[in-house]
């Protein structure tokens, strides 16, 4: 049995060196099969860092755009606010333009209301004189037709001659025009 002995270790070492090649085979397959799904992996993940970094150069690249943008934007809401205060200042120098025209215009209403008023009170006492003289003719027409009945009257006969000197006067008249 002793001879035995050695070879049962020598086949038990075989077994034993067969099983453990056997499990570094698998050991080695399993860790080539671990390398290449690391390794895709790897690649999977090395994709999606070149997309990444494309997307954070985009990314900076609207940044940029934007930047501009409201740089734009700032100029051009200071193009508008000075705009404004211009249109603003416009706006109050033209009140106050409306404002000296209403003044002048309330001014001019003034003197044309007083040159009226003057002249309604010279127009009146013009028609007052013209009224009084009026008077005084029709006072002396009124006399003088008196007069001129008491004259037609004959101061020996006592007969009114007025009707012959209504033809003599329009007989005169005829002859004027």
């Amino acid at each position: 049995m002793a001879g035995t002995d050695p070879q049962k270790q020598l086949l038990i070492l075989i077994r034993d060196f067969a099983a453990e090649k056997s499990q570094g085979e698998r050991r080695v397959a399993s860790l080539k099969k671990r390398h290449e799904e690391l390794r895709s992996e790897l690649d999977v993940f090395n994709v999606k860092l070149e997309e990444a970094k494309h997307c954070r150069e985009t990314a900076e690249q609207e940044l940029k755009g934007c930047e501009v943008e409201l740089a734009l934007n700032g100029s051009t809401v200071q193009s508008l606010e000075a705009r404004i205060s211009t249109i603003q200042s416009q706006i109050c120098a033209v009140k106050s333009d409306i404002e000296d025209l209403k003044l002048q215009q309330e001014s001019i209403d003034l003197e044309k209301h007083v040159l009226l008023m003057k002249t309604i009170t010279s127009e009146t006492r013009d028609l007052q004189e013209l009224t009084r003289q009026s008077s005084e003719l029709e006072q002396q027409c009124n006399q003088l037709v008196e007069e001129l009945q008491r004259k037609s009257i004959c101061p020996q006969c006592q007969k009114d001659n007025v009707d012959a000197l209504k033809d003599i006067l329009q007989s005169g008249e005829e002859i004027i025009d």
